[in-house]
């Protein structure tokens, strides 16, 4: 089926002086469209996105909307801005249907006495009913829990929020204007796992078109169905999502590098001919030679970007010992515990992934391990020959004043020549070692992070956030990197596809406590998702609950009067959505059939019920909230 085309890009290109982003390209944006635009940092994605909702103009070319075309943009450092409360601010994308739902309210008044009125009333009740005038608070209390938020915070003023709820609440509203085109230029920072869930599952079921800029190669894979990428220079287009197109990239370069070296090969072929032959009884067929080589060239074939491929190999040392870790009765935090730890051995070759929610102490336990702070309680035992190395989401250097070289120096006992030869293998050669780390484009300083994670040492690896300063194809290096090391690995990543392709085994904070399972990532999440469907069927009233323990025992008495407590709040939940429906149901047919009194009706009972079914989420959520605060002070079970 042919898709409804949005956009036309028309040789679209893009410079800046003599620097040239992007060579003339085109291409078309269709609704249904999910595309993942990627390229090495600093390329041009943010300026294409620029582009493609007119906010710049094109250098040359043009990216042509075709009817009237709805965008909207989230940009990559996003903070709403409002005055109101959050769920106000929630609200302005409708405030459209605010108007309707008056207008519809002062049409009853007078419709019994106004044949027009009633009329009007059913035109506009229809397009309220087709608008999602029905269903947009609910729309609103969804997406505000989607990104992280309480009920309890939904009025909180806009100006309180701190950095990282304001960009949680710039992406909430933007999902909710939803528009023909949405453009979202990193949208998962601040996101905790929950959050980046339920991105996905807004993003695939999305009806209109979506080009997306990440770093997150999980939701990258998950929802795009297109995949734009810019690379020299040039915007390559691919018809697949971001997974199938890295083999389809890989083949591309392949043939390239084939038909490159075919070229190199016949380059010196013919220069050896002429110059044995070109001044002696061949000089015709050396002649012939020249300007079969002046042709090649002039269309000579360019060896692909990454013909020298960057290998990342993270040096062991000695082994360790079988035991490379004990923990006994530990609890970290500050002047108060974090969360607790129960006793445990981390044995050679595990690779475990720490993971929780935002702020809940990972980082903290990482500084505890490695000495630099104090436990609470408890002791911890690092085992035989164990030799710990760390990398820490903080490098610092990374767009300092110092030069490259000066750079990997200051981190190493190595000499100035062993340090060039060291970037030479991360495509640093000559001059571009004296280049500022504050004047590198995006990709150098990936280079430069993986460099120095090269630098490291160790049979026990702590790796905090290690992928922060990397785009994707320097990603891919390190997770190849991680999976072929031989020693132990503790890591705190937001990347889930480094988790699910390194860890086997995965320690939760889980209200209060460190949960160990003895399985990795990939499928931690798979049960995760299943205890959820368990725990939540499809018909609860809250489908975006935070996740509690996973096989937790029977709890003691008070807290079975508080579980019963919380399921019949949602029992009552359930009932009133449905009498909601039913009213909404019956509302469309009265307005159809004119019966003035029956509409009026209807009417009154609808705003009744949504008073309760408010009350009933209120309370639903004080209920929830208290059941988290009484889990937390629970002793580790």
């Amino acid at each position: 089926m042919t898709r409804m085309t949005l956009l036309q890009v028309d040789r679209l290109t893009k410079a800046f002086g003599t620097d040239v982003l992007f060579d003339p390209f085109s291409a078309h944006i269709a609704r249904g469209e999910r595309i993942a635009l990627i390229g090495d940092n600093g390329v041009g994605k943010s300026t294409l996105l620029h582009l493609l909702r007119g906010a710049e103009r094109a250098t040359a070319g043009e990216a042509r909307q075709i009817g009237r075309v709805r965008i909207s943009y989230l940009p990559q450092v996003a903070r709403l801005e409002d005055t109101g409360t959050l769920l106000e601010a929630m609200e302005r994308p409708m405030g459209h249907l605010r108007e309707m739902e008056r207008t519809l309210r002062e049409l009853e008044e007078t419709m019994a006495d106004d044949p027009d009125a009633l009329h009007r009333y059913d035109d506009l009740l229809h397009e309220f009913e087709r608008s999602g005038g029905y269903t947009f608070e609910a729309r609103i209390r969804a997406a505000l829990r989607g990104v992280g938020f309480s009920e309890g915070e939904f009025n909180k003023p806009v100006a309180h929020l701190s950095g990282g709820e304001a960009a949680r609440a710039a992406l909430a509203r933007t999902l909710l204007e939803a528009p023909d085109l949405l453009l979202l230029d990193e949208p998962t920072n601040h996101l905790d796992f929950a959050a980046l869930d339920w991105l996905e599952e807004e993003l695939e079921s999305f009806p209109g078109a979506l080009v997306l800029v990440s770093h997150d190669r999980h939701l990258l894979e998950r929802v795009s169905n297109r995949t734009w990428e810019i690379a020299l220079r040039t915007v390559s287009v691919y018809r697949v999502g971001y997974a199938h197109s890295r083999e389809l990239r890989e083949a591309t370069r392949q043939q390239q590098l084939e038909a490159f070296e075919r070229q190199e090969d016949t380059i010196e072929r013919y220069k050896d001919f002429i110059r044995r032959n070109k001044a002696g009884q061949k000089v015709r067929q050396a002649k012939d030679r020249e300007r079969k080589l002046e042709r090649i060239e002039r269309e000579r074939v360019e060896a692909p970007r990454d013909a020298k491929r960057i290998s990342l190999r993270i040096r062991i040392g000695r082994p360790s010992g079988k035991r490379v870790l004990e923990l006994r009765d530990l609890s970290i935090g500050f002047d108060r515990p974090l969360f607790g730890i129960p006793d445990l051995d981390l044995h050679r070759g595990e690779k475990v992934a720490i993971v929780g929610p935002n702020g809940c102490g990972k980082t903290t336990l990482l500084k505890t391990i490695l000495g630099e702070r104090r436990p609470l309680a408890g002791e911890i035992h690092v085992g035989h020959n164990v030799h710990v190395a760390t990398y820490s989401q903080t490098q610092e250097g990374l767009h300092g004043p110092d030069t490259v070289l000066e750079a990997i120096l200051s981190r190493s006992a190595l000499t100035i020549s062993e340090a060039r030869g060291l970037l030479g293998r991360f495509l640093f050669s000559g001059n571009a070692v004296e280049k500022k780390m504050k004047s590198l484009s995006g990709g150098e300083r990936s280079r430069v992070a993986l460099a120095l994670l090269s630098l490291i040492e160790g049979n026990l690896l702590l790796f905090d956030e290690p992928t922060n300063h990397l785009d994707l194809a320097s990603q891919e290096i390190l997770e190849r990197a991680l999976v072929a090391f031989d020693g132990t690995v503790l890591l705190v990543s937001h990347d889930r596809a480094l988790l699910e392709a390194v860890t086997t085994q995965v320690w939760s904070v889980e209200a209060g406590d460190l949960r160990v399972y003895g399985y990795g990532y990939a499928e931690y999440r798979r049960r995760q998702a299943h205890a959820a469907e368990v725990e939540s069927p499809v018909s609860s009233p809250s489908p975006k609950r935070r996740s509690t323990k996973v096989d937790r025992p029977s709890p003691p008495p008070d807290a079975q009067a508080q579980d019963l407590a919380v399921r019949a709040v949602e029992a009552e939940i359930e009932g009133l959505e449905a009498r909601v429906d039913d009213l909404e149901t019956s509302l469309v047919a009265a307005s159809e059939c004119g019966v003035v009194s029956e509409i009026a009706r209807l009417n009154a009972e609808y705003k009744a019920i949504r008073v309760d079914l408010d009350a009933a989420y209120a309370k639903w959520e004080s209920l929830s909230t208290h059941d988290a605060g009484r889990s937390e002070k629970e002793p580790a079970g």
